[in-house]
């Protein structure tokens, strides 16, 4: 739950592909899953999460309907 955006979220927060597989539509695959399984549990939305200069990264979730925030930032505070 997100009072972000009012709901359900599913929220990914590694995907990761062996660069021997990279480039074959692997990470593709697992989005179209964790698409299916976010609209089985009622999820508004899916999140990713991806360093800014992880442009490949960006690319695939672009190409899968991600669309980059410009309402948040994300901070975090070491221990």
């Amino acid at each position: 739950w997100s009072t972000l955006h009012g709901g359900r979220l599913a929220v990914m927060n590694d995907l990761y592909v062996d660069e021997n597989y990279r480039g074959q539509d692997i990470a593709d695959l697992f989005i179209a899953e964790y698409a299916r399984r976010g609209r089985e549990h009622s999820a508004l939305c899916l999140t990713w999460h991806t360093s800014v200069d992880n442009k490949r990264a960006q690319a695939v979730y672009e190409r899968n309907g991600g669309v980059k925030s410009t309402r948040w930032l994300d901070y975090s505070k070491p221990r």
